[in-house]
This record gives structure tokens, C-alpha cells and sequence, in this order.
């Protein structure tokens, strides 16, 4: 190799971990826009005259595109490439934000949720898609744990960042300002990611077949595992902020400061176990086998969130929280990297997407109903369900993903160069 190539090399290197910063940028601006509405609950609530039902309708609002979104978005990415796709869904997202600011009644919040809802999906399919073309199979699981984490780091700093801007500077900046961000966002994307960076291997084309992927056991092993387990990830980002004000009656300013350590705990354990599965995977264990394994273990923690309405301490259900929140990342985590091992380059956008949309659907039928319940008595049950589901997931993924394949033996990526 000589100079010229080298240095090409070098560059090529370095700008795949610039580009793995972006995407996890437009995680983070993903869950931070999100959230702004579950934070600032009890002030909108107060605002338009709503109760929880109404609160619950303004999710489903946001929720229903999310789903059928999720699946689209994924054959979008598939079809056109993340380049395109992620500065599409960024730039639809981030206006939709920042016309949030200017809202004057509840049908145009429910409107710019709606866009919300439609823009938001892709992101997922799009950096999944992005990063299997330039990371390895023993450096995917880091690579899309990191990716993944900008979620939860967005719900991290939403808490202390909103209610800052919305004691500072009103309600209404904490919407506008993120979304210049996420447009700024996207003027970076197209300087790094190239459209090169989409092709797929030799032998593989953009045409694949969905329906050939319903006959696929681990398919169904994946997607309805998600769609089981990912509605505890939705209560937790939705209704936790409002429950520490309204059921354990701390002030906007106290669940600022308090509401973001479940999620920095829950980012920290989760790339530590998506980086436990890769070393798993470099010291040959099956790749599905070795995400598995994590899965496995963190359900066995998630029942842990039923104690949460029976403690009168902060500190306590703070900790709690973080466990629960811990599992929901770990599950996101190593089943999103399992779709990278088992599926090939080209279907992952489609793959992503129809888990993604499980998931959703699940986490649409759980937050349509538990409004009417906490109205009628309280968290108890809500947290009792939420409990058990990381468990039934669990229970489906051994029952229906026995005999994983792997398509890439682990061992012969050993000398795959980085």
C-alpha cells in the first residue's frame, strides 16, 4: 500500500466515526423533540385545559403515523439510500418541532405531532442501513449501540435542557430551538456521508422481497419479541416525567434536575452490554447466540419496575427507573445489531422498520388505554404490566429463535480491517 492509499485509508477511517457522531446527534434530536411534550405535560395540560385521556390521544396522534412510518420509512431506506432518506426524515422532524413553537390551538399541536410521527421512524432504519455498509460484524454492536444510545442521552439532557428553556425563556423555545438544531443537522450529513457509502455488495440488489421474510422464523422471533417488550420503553419516556411531578410531587425544576439520570445510567449499561455481545462474537460465539445471551439476562431484571408505586422514596424509584430503563436500552440495543448479523445489507431497512412498527403498535394499544386507567386508579397496574413484558419477550425469543444462523462465521472476521 503505499502513501496515497494509506492516507485514503486513514481518511476513510476517520470519517466513518464522524459519521457515527451524526447519527448518534440525530438520535438524540430524535428522543430530545419527543420528549419535550411529556415533559412539559402537566404546563400544556394546563395550557389547552387537558386531562390524561386527552394527553393519551395527543401520544396516539403522534404514535399511528410513527407505526405505518415505520415500516415505509424502512423500504424508503432500502430503496433510495440512507443519504437521502435521513436528511429527508432530520429536515421533516425538526420543522415539525420548531412549528410546535408557534401553535395556537390543540389541533395544531395535534398536527405537528402527527409530522412528528411520520418523520421520526426513519431515522432508525436509516442509521442501521448506514452503519452495516461501514462497520464489520465484531464492531456492529459498539457501532449501533452508540448510535442507538443518542436516544437515551436526548432523553438524558431533555429533562435539565426544557425545563430550562421553558422557566428561561417560555414553553414554546423549548421547541423552536431544537429544531434549528436538527436542520443544522442535516446540512452536515450531506457533507459527510457519501453516495457511495449506500451501494450494497456485489450479488445483492435493492429488490428484495418482503413478503420473503415472513416465512423466516427468526424474523418473527425479532418483531414479536419488539412488539411485546417495546411498549415498557414507551411508558417509561412518555409517563415517567409526568409521574415524578405528578405522583411523586416533585416541581418541573426538581424533575429537571433528576429526571436524566435514569436515562445516563440506562445509555452507559447499554453499549457496555452491546460491547459484552461483540466480545462474545470476537471470541466465536455465534453472533445471534451472543446477543441472546444479554437479552436473556436483562429480562430477568425488568420486574424490578413493579415495585415503583409501592416506594415513598425519590431516591428509590430513581433507581428503579434506571434499572428498567437499563433493560428497555439493552433489548433495543442487541436485537437492532441481531437484525444487522442475521439479515443481509439490503432488507435491514425493512427488517428495522417492521420491528421498529411492532414495537410501536405495541406501544400504541398500551398508551391508549393507560390514561383512562391512571385516571380511574392510579400507576399500581400500569407499573405491574410494564413488569412482566421484558420476561414474555423473552420467553418468545427462546421459543421461536432456537437455531440461529449466522451468515458470516465469527471467526473469519478476525482479520477484517478497521
Amino acid at each position: 500500500m503505499n502513501g496515497d492509499d494509506a492516507s485514503e485509508g486513514q481518511a476513510g477511517h476517520r470519517r466513518k466515526w464522524i459519521i457515527l457522531g451524526l447519527l448518534f446527534v440525530a438520535s438524540l434530536l430524535n428522543y430530545f423533540d419527543r420528549q419535550t411534550l411529556s415533559i412539559l405535560k402537566p404546563t400544556i395540560k394546563a395550557e389547552y385545559g387537558l386531562n390524561d385521556a386527552d394527553y393519551s390521544t395527543l401520544l396516539s396522534v403522534f404514535m399511528a403515523p410513527y407505526i405505518v412510518m415505520y415500516i415505509l420509512g424502512g423500504r424508503l431506506v432500502d430503496r433510495w439510500g440512507a443519504r437521502l432518506c435521513m436528511s429527508v426524515f432530520v429536515g421533516v422532524w425538526s420543522m415539525s418541532t420548531a412549528a410546535t413553537g408557534f401553535v395556537r390551538s390543540l389541533w395544531q399541536l395535534g398536527a405537528c405531532r402527527f409530522m412528528l410521527g411520520v418523520a421520526e421512524p426513519g431515522n432508525w432504519a436509516g442509521g442501521v442501513r448506514a452503519l452495516a455498509s461501514l462497520f464489520p460484524s465484531n464492531q456492529r454492536g459498539f457501532a449501533i449501540s452508540v448510535f442507538s444510545a443518542g436516544s437515551a442521552i436526548g432523553s438524558m439532557i431533555a429533562p435539565p435542557a426544557i425545563a430550562f428553556m421553558a422557566l428561561r425563556y417560555g414553553w414554546r423555545s423549548a421547541f423552536c430551538i431544537p429544531g434549528v438544531v436538527g436542520l443544522a443537522w442535516v446540512a452536515g450529513w450531506l457533507c459527510f456521508y457519501r453516495k457511495s457509502d449506500d451501494a450494497v455488495p456485489a450479488g445483492q440488489t435493492n429488490n428484495e422481497k418482503w413478503t420473503n421474510f415472513l416465512k423466516r422464523r427468526d424474523f418473527w422471533a425479532i418483531l414479536l419479541a419488539r412488539g411485546v417488550s417495546d411498549p415498557v420503553w414507551y411508558f417509561y419516556l412518555f409517563w415517567v416525567p409526568g409521574y415524578l411531578q405528578e405522583g411523586l410531587g416533585l416541581s418541573l425544576s426538581q424533575a429537571g434536575a433528576l429526571g436524566w439520570i435514569p436515562f445516563l445510567f440506562a445509555d452507559a449499561w447499554g453499549i457496555s452490554s452491546a460491547s459484552l455481545s461483540d466480545k462474545f462474537v470476537r471470541n466465536g460465539v455465534p453472533a445471534a447466540t451472543a446477543r441472546k445471551r444479554v437479552l436473556y439476562a436483562m429480562a430477568c431484571v425488568a420486574p424490578v419496575g413493579i415495585l415503583a408505586p409501592h416506594v415513598g422514596s425519590v431516591t428509590v424509584a430513581i433507581v428503579i427507573f434506571s434499572l428498567v430503563c437499563a433493560t428497555c436500552l439493552t433489548w433495543t440495543f442487541n436485537t437492532t445489531t441481531l437484525i444487522a448479523d442475521l439479515f443481509p445489507r439490503n432488507a435491514t431497512g425493512f427488517v428495522v422498520g417492521a420491528v421498529g412498527a411492532a414495537g410501536a403498535t405495541g406501544g400504541l394499544i398500551f398508551n391508549s388505554v393507560i390514561g383512562g386507567v391512571i385516571d380511574r386508579t392510579g400507576y399500581g397496574l400500569v407499573f405491574l404490566i410494564t413488569g412482566l413484558l421484558h420476561p414474555a419477550g423473552a420467553l418468545i425469543l427462546a421459543a421461536l429463535l432456537r437455531r440461529p444462523k449466522d451468515p458470516v462465521p465469527p471467526r473469519a472476521l478476525s482479520g477484517v480491517a478497521t
